[in-house]
């Protein structure tokens, strides 16, 4: 086999995502990117039609998904989230025994195939069900391109093992689920299986004492949600050196509140982005972080400086959460030594349309008019994988 290479008019290249033109990749056979030739921008965008003015741009990492529960969309519309998510006997839980695997293989795949049309070319998923959910998941996407990483969560003591082996490490639902009897076991197989440990923690309620244990222990690599924390627990998660996953989108439809993004942003925490629940929200992230930008807009309002820019949504779904699951040195932006993950949108379509477009106010576009259907392809490791016909 021989190298592939790709051509684009203009890509979002490096950590930086540095907007250049003229674009060439070579992609070797294991499907990663060996060589970038390129121009530098000097003037405004030429904006030409029939896709002379496409944009590569790297692919979207979702970092916290529960992709099992896509067969059940919108089932609990309106109502809260305890009595849908809350295990074992929220409505998700109950719908996931009573449903067929194939009902939920289908769904599976089809979130996938939403995802590729999404840009996303990584997913996180936290899977319930013990090592049955872990194993429905591979059954599921065996013949899938798409990149994922499974955090199982273990049903009792007698599921440590067997989930921290099988899975890429273990997502759990709460605090809670550590305790005085399995607490050596699972710190056990943390230290045999070198694997992370995530954990949703303050999303509807701040439990000081859980919080502090939590931080105390220190198993906990990634923490989801913190919908609820307040300035000491943002500074224990900076000192602890502790990732944080936000899902705005989620936490608004369900009423709970938004996160505490003016702490978060002047604390300079990088967090990263995920869409939670397949059952009551969509994987599409340009519309992640266009939410995220708004609410930051109230929530930073009395300070300036804490304004976010349209670098930073985006890196907020490439570059940080591909560091917060230490995934950097493969994925998260079109740089040498890395995967070939990326799609391409079209600069010419007429919601992108603007009198002037140059450098600085792309990001601007991408961010805030961008949407799904100006992909037209996406690439993992250099191959297409999704084509809008």
């Amino acid at each position: 086999m021989t190298n592939k290479y790709l051509f684009c008019r203009y890509a979002l290249l490096g950590e930086d995502l540095e907007l250049k033109q003229n674009v060439n990749l070579e992609i070797d056979q294991s499907g990663k990117i060996i060589e970038i030739s390129y121009d530098n921008i000097t003037k405004n965008l030429e904006i030409l039609p029939d896709g002379q003015s496409s944009l590569l741009i790297p692919g979207f990492i979702n970092s916290h998904v529960h992709i099992g529960d896509s067969f059940a969309k919108e089932l609990g519309f309106n109502k809260d989230l305890g009595d849908i998510v809350a295990p074992p006997f929220g409505l998700k839980h109950k719908l996931l025994r009573l449903t067929s695997e194939d009902t939920k293989i289908k769904g599976i795949k089809n979130a996938v195939l939403e995802m590729l049309s999404n840009g996303i070319t990584f997913f996180i998923d936290f899977r319930e069900g013990g090592v049955e959910g872990i194993n429905l998941l591979k059954k599921a996407l065996s013949d899938s391109s798409i990149n994922y990483l499974i955090l199982g969560r273990f049903m009792d003591e007698s599921e440590i093992d067997s989930v921290f082996d099988l899975a890429d490490g273990v997502g759990l639902s709460s605090y809670k689920q550590i305790n005085s009897s399995n607490r050596k076991f699972v710190l056990s197989a943390k230290q045999k299986f070198k694997k992370i440990i995530a954990c949703h923690c303050a999303e509807n309620i701040r439990n000081s004492n859980l919080i502090n244990e939590m931080f105390n222990d220190n198993l906990v690599d990634i923490i989801i949600h913190g919908t609820k924390f307040i300035k000491n627990d943002l500074e224990k998660v900076m000192k602890k050196s502790k990732a944080l996953i936000l899902c705005p989108r989620c936490n608004g439809y369900f009423g709970i509140g938004f996160p505490p993004i003016s702490e978060i942003m002047s604390l300079k925490i990088p967090i990263s982005l995920g869409t939670d629940n397949l059952m009551v929200n969509n994987t599409d992230l340009f519309e992640e972080i266009r939410y995220f930008y708004r609410i930051s807009r109230i929530l930073c309002s009395y300070n300036k400086e804490l304004q976010l820019t349209s670098k930073d949504l985006l890196k907020m779904i490439t570059i940080n959460a591909a560091k917060n699951f230490n995934l950097e040195k493969k994925f998260g932006s079109i740089s040498k030594g890395k995967f070939a993950d990326l799609f391409l949108i079209d600069l010419c379509d007429p919601n992108l349309f603007s009198s002037k477009v140059d450098s600085n106010n792309i990001y601007n576009l991408i961010t805030q008019r961008a949407k799904s259907e100006n992909i037209i392809k996406t690439y993992i490791k250099g191959e297409i994988v999704f084509e809008r016909r």
